[in-house]
């Protein structure tokens, strides 16, 4: 089978599974990356994301974590759905990728589980290995090199057609593909809509973004308290003012994935309402989902903060 009739047959596959988009860069180390990379480390703009630093070498260089690899197939899965965040100052707001009855990690995993196999049973020297933002791989950067988007100045990749709503995954392949080429066009031009918006002053720059600053790393990563110059703007798990504001996410792109639809027992409901919730009941409420991932002292922590902020 030759490079050409296997890359199609991935994207196609890939188109099946319920992928949007599908691209494919050669493996290598990311030279590039890696200066930017180590000096926003040293910076300290990772805030408590220490595993960051744990897995530096790995996330520039794919080789340590997959020897044999020849490329890297890039797929965006997009989450968006028809429905918006009230504007109620009294209304909680739950990132929309958070906000469904499953966790992404397990979704894309059950499909990207079958999607290798079909791969690897075309040839038997074939092999691969999947991540999806679990391992240490910059999916960003490859997502840019195979030509599905381009980075936003809220550093979230942008697609021109489909927007930024996506989740982002990689298989490794030790095969050779057509690879696609990246996206040249500056997307954003002049735009400072993001920048503006960010509450808390997070996108730093354009196209640099402070975890320190981020409502997303606060109310999600950080297991200590919320600096109090931090306003949550309502916000109790992750933040999607950034993307919300962009001008691509106006295409009405939505997922089919109804999984990813807001469940109606946390969709725009007040914070004295959420503030309820025993730690049994929270258990309950979001097992199999992201925001399980903050544990119950975290939300009630982001809940008393935005208490303190109405």
């Amino acid at each position: 089978m030759d490079k050409l009739t296997l890359s199609h047959f991935i994207k196609q596959k890939a188109k099946d599974y319920g992928f949007a988009l599908c691209g494919f860069a050669k493996a290598e180390v990311l030279d590039k990356e890696k200066i930017y990379l180590s000096k926003w480390l040293s910076e300290k703009k990772n805030a408590g994301m220490e595993w960051m630093n744990n897995s530096f070498e790995k996330r520039v260089n794919p080789f340590l974590i997959f020897p044999e690899a020849k490329s890297i197939i890039s797929l965006a899965y997009v989450y968006d759905t028809p429905f918006e965040h009230s504007e109620d100052k009294n209304i909680a707001k739950i990132s929309r990728y958070a906000w469904g009855e499953k966790d992404y990690h397990k979704v894309i995993k059950k499909k990207l589980k079958p999607f290798c196999a079909e791969i690897e049973s075309l040839l038997p020297e074939i092999k691969t290995r999947a991540y999806v933002d679990d391992g240490p791989m910059m999916d960003k950067v490859w997502a840019i090199k195979s030509g599905i988007g381009q980075q936003g100045k809220h550093t979230n990749i942008i697609n021109p057609e489909i927007g930024s709503f996506f989740f982002l995954c990689e298989i490794l392949i030790n095969i050779e593909l057509e690879y696609d080429k990246p996206i040249e066009a500056d997307l954003c031009k002049s735009c400072m809509l993001c920048i503006n918006a960010c509450p808390t002053g997070a996108i730093y720059d354009e196209y640099k973004v402070d975890a320190n600053l981020c409502i997303s790393y606060q109310t999600i990563e950080n297991r200590g308290e919320i600096p109090p110059e931090i306003n949550l703007d309502n916000w109790i798990y992750g933040c999607d003012t950034c993307q919300d504001v962009c001008p691509y996410n106006s295409r009405n792109i939505f997922t089919e994935d109804k999984r990813f639809y807001p469940r109606e027992e946390i969709f725009n409901k007040s914070v004295d309402e959420l503030s309820k919730l025993s730690e049994e009941e929270f258990n309950k409420m979001f097992e199999g989902t992201p925001v399980r991932r903050t544990k119950y002292a975290g939300w009630v922590r982001n809940l008393k903060k935005v208490k303190e902020s109405l």
